[in-house]
């Protein structure tokens, strides 16, 4: 769940962006941004250093981006350090993504399953979801986990289809362990 600064500086900033396009750019943008920083702790670290002072941590963040990423993201992320958000950058960036995903009609699902799936029953899980849904994309990922012995668990958004063998004798045992005899 997005904190109230990730929503406060992620909406700020998705509000300029005014047309698809410029939301495609941003969404490429702010992903290449975020793998960036997952990726170098050290100069995150330096980042979030107490004893470095803004100016410095702008400087250092102008000198990585600046050229590298658009006017308006370098100018974000000058206001991010500037106000002492860095420490969320990460839910900032992590919600700025899926709210541009979510207005782009890009959503998210993941599927687990007993055992690999065919593509053709990949074809048919993204046709059916796709078609129950809001989103005209959907970017997957698939999970094999043979404690679910067979059957298919979905997950999209907040909400989750379990249509595994192991739930369902899960619930029968609950439902035969309150019968009395």
């Amino acid at each position: 769940m997005a904190s109230r600064v990730d929503k406060i500086y992620g909406d700020a900033y998705i509000s300029v962006k005014t047309d698809e396009d410029d939301l495609i750019e941003a969404l490429e943008e702010a992903k290449a941004v975020k793998e960036i920083l997952d990726s170098n702790t050290d100069f995150v670290n330096f980042l979030n250093h107490p004893q470095i002072t803004k100016e410095e941590k702008m400087e250092a963040a102008k000198n990585v981006f600046d050229g590298r990423v658009s006017d308006d993201m370098t100018g974000f992320l000058m206001i991010i350090i500037k106000k002492g958000r860095f420490k969320e950058f990460d839910g900032i960036f992590t919600y700025i993504i899926s709210n541009i995903k979510r207005q782009l009609g890009i959503g998210a699902l993941h599927v687990t399953s007993a055992m690999p799936l065919s593509q053709e029953q990949k074809d048919k899980i993204l046709k059916k979801v796709i078609d129950s849904s809001e989103y005209q994309k959907l970017e997957v990922t698939y999970e094999t986990d043979k404690d679910i012995i067979g059957g298919l668990i979905l997950c999209m958004d907040d909400r989750i289809v379990d249509n595994s063998i192991r739930t369902k004798l899960d619930s029968m045992g609950r439902y035969l362990s309150q019968i009395q005899l």
